[in-house]
This record gives structure tokens, sequence and C-alpha cells, in this order.
């Protein structure tokens, strides 16, 4: 395996990490730009730190390869990207008070907008005109000017002293297939509020309804920008009989840590009654120091969740708060310090995100974020 790129502390004290693989974050980021076109601008989602892959090294990464800006809803996050030299654009999506827009405009972040009382705070605080993004709700239910108010919102808006609106658009996922039809008619809806600004001479620079779950089943709209998330990071968006999710690889490449404990049990019938020895099978048992605190979940009854070790799948005994406990089966060649996988490839065998989050009973996403600032990262590839 290649060395790390760039490498977080804390590894020979809490031997636990995850691995990112930055050159198949730039590969997926190719494939969405051939999807969608040339000319359709880019504006990767960088929110939940970047989908837990580690916001920082995630925006130098797009932004080397040219996106047209990030997306963030943590202005900690935003403001870590800007701590690092990274100027490429940063659209903030809703999560802030109007009075949160002075440290906005501080660090260069452009504002959603979806209320008078946020768009009056940019024209106030502003010295010069700064760009806003306006935000409408075409059917989702959660954030945004709602639909039937958006025409005469975005005017208001756009006659405030020392705004310019940028862009305006809008998100509207979706799972399934009924979903999906309401996805294109939310998208619709949208399409004819642009075109009915633009017939009154208000043209907006940038639109955008189009995101992963669109991009999976190749819809593609009117708009001229994309903001792609859960694609980007190999994540798949919409259920499996609706896309096949291959051709993107995921980013998070493994989840691993090393063996800190070897217990070797006598066949003693008393301690078979109790504790993780009820279900152990072989003579001795491994630890490795990830527990509930650093995001591992206790497995449901009745999954085989288990963790890679020379390739074999070992049963998980327990997991407690610093502890995953696993069954060594008939191993006896392991050593202190040996890895082992909780998810990823070892040898010829796999544990997938989707089968680690299915053995705890979540979806992919909260698997991610169960992990996400809990462990340190190891990336591989450029950033």
């Amino acid at each position: 395996m290649p060395a790390p790129s760039q490498t977080d502390t804390g590894f020979p004290t809490h031997p636990a990490w995850m691995e990112i693989d930055l050159d198949a974050l730039a590969a997926n980021y190719a494939e969405l730009q051939r999807r969608a076109g040339p000319s359709i601008k880019i504006i990767a989602s960088l929110k939940a730190n970047a989908y837990g892959h580690g916001a920082v090294a995630t925006a130098k990464t797009l932004s080397g390869l040219g996106t047209f800006a990030l997306s963030t809803g943590s202005f900690r996050d935003a403001v870590a990207i800007r701590d690092a030299g990274i100027t490429t654009p940063i659209v903030m999506f809703g999560g802030n008070l109007p009075d949160g827009i002075a440290d906005y405009l501080d660090y260069d972040l452009i504002p959603t907008v979806y209320n008078m009382a946020t768009a009056q705070a940019v024209s106030d605080t502003a010295k010069t005109p700064v760009p806003v993004y306006i935000k409408v709700d075409a059917g989702m239910g959660r954030l945004g000017i709602a639909l039937p108010e958006a025409d005469a919102f975005i005017r208001r808006v756009a006659a405030l002293p020392r705004v310019i609106i940028e862009g305006v658009y809008t998100h509207l996922s979706f799972n399934d297939a009924v979903g999906q039809e309401w996805s294109k008619r939310g998208i619709d809806r949208f399409n004819a509020l642009i075109a009915g600004l633009r017939d009154s001479g208000l043209d907006i620079p940038v639109t955008q309804a189009v995101a992963s779950s669109n991009l999976m089943v190749g819809h593609m709209d009117g708009s001229n920008a994309i903001c792609p998330g859960h694609l980007l990071y190999g994540l798949p968006s919409v259920a499996p009989d609706l896309a096949d999710i291959a051709p993107f690889q995921p980013v998070l490449r493994s989840v691993r840590a090393r063996l800190i404990h070897i217990g070797e049990f006598p066949d003693d019938p008393e301690l078979k009654t109790g504790g993780y020895h009820v279900k152990r099978q072989g003579p001795r048992t491994g630890v490795v120091p990830l527990g509930l605190y650093d995001g591992y979940r206790k497995p449901q009854d009745g999954a085989p969740a288990a963790v890679l070790l020379q390739g074999r799948r070992l049963p998980v005994l327990g997991v407690s708060l610093e502890h995953l406990t696993f069954d060594l089966l008939d191993l006896d060649n392991v050593a202190i310090g040996d890895d082992v996988v909780v998810l990823g490839a070892d040898g010829d065998d796999c544990i997938t995100l989707a089968e680690l989050a299915n053995w705890q009973g979540c979806r992919a996403i909260d698997e991610l974020m169960n992990f996400d600032g809990r462990l340190p990262h190891r990336y591989y590839g450029s950033t």
C-alpha cells in the first residue's frame, strides 16, 4: 500500500483510523463532469465535514480539479477551508441567523438567504456589493422560500442595495421511483420560476436543482449547475433498482485498528457462562481500541458482524465504550500490533460500508457520521 500523503497524529497512542482515497474522489468528480457535460458548473457539496471524509483535504482536491464552487452548512468547516489558503468560492447552505452574516462576509463566504431578515442583514452589513444565493423550497419541506412566494421574494432581494443575486437553487432528493417522479415535478416548477424571472428581465447567473439522486438516474434539467454530494464520495443516493453506483468509487477506503490485546483462555466451562465468552468459539480473543466512543455501534441481534484479519472473517463478540472484542477462532499466528480491518478489503474479502451499516441497523451515511470527528484520517493520493 502506498504511503499516505497526509497523516493526522494520534496513531501510536490510539491506533485506530480511517483511510481516505483522494484519487477516488478525483475520479468521481471526473465522472460527474462527464455525465453533466463540460458546460455545467459543479458546486461540490462538503456538508458535514465532507460527509465525514474531511472538509479541508477534500476541498483542496476539488479546488485543484477546478470545481466552480464548494458548499457547506458548517461555518467551522468553511473557516478551516479558508485558513488552509483555499480561495474557491464557498456557498453556505442555510444554517445561520441574521446576526451571523458579518462573520460570513469576513471570511468571504457566500450566504444563502430565504427570508428577508437575512437578506436585509447582508445589505446592511456589506460595505460593497456581495453575492448571495437564494434557496427555493420546491417541495422538500425543509429550508427555502416557498415556491409560490419565490418570484416576489427574489425581486425584493434584488432591489436591496449591496446585494447581488448570483444564484438560485433548490433541492429535491429522493430514493425510490415515486420520489423520482415527485422530484421531476418539483424541478419543472423550479425551472418555470427561473424562466419567468428571466422573461421579465431578471437574469440569474447560476441556477441549480439537480443533485446526486437526479444524476444517478440521468435526470438533467435546464439549469447550468449541479450540486453533487453522495456521488462525489461514492455513496448511493437512490435504491439499487433505480441506478447502479458501480461507476463511482468509495472514497472511504477502510477503517482500521491495531490489535492491542490477545486474550488466551483455558478450556474452563465456568468461563462460558458469562460475558463475551458465551459467544466465543475459539480459545482466544482479540481486542482493538475502537468502541462506541470511536463510532462503532453495537450490531443488531443476529447480525453476522465481523472484522478481517489475515483475510479471515472473525466474529465480533462485543463492543464497549472504547473497545471492540472479536473471536480469533483458530488463528494462531497473530501478534500485538497487527492490522485489523473493520471496514474495507483484506486479502480476497471486503467488508463494505453498506454491509457494516446493515449490521448496525442504519444507513451508510449514518455510519459515516458515526465515525466522523472520532477517528483520525490518513489520506492517500494528491491533495
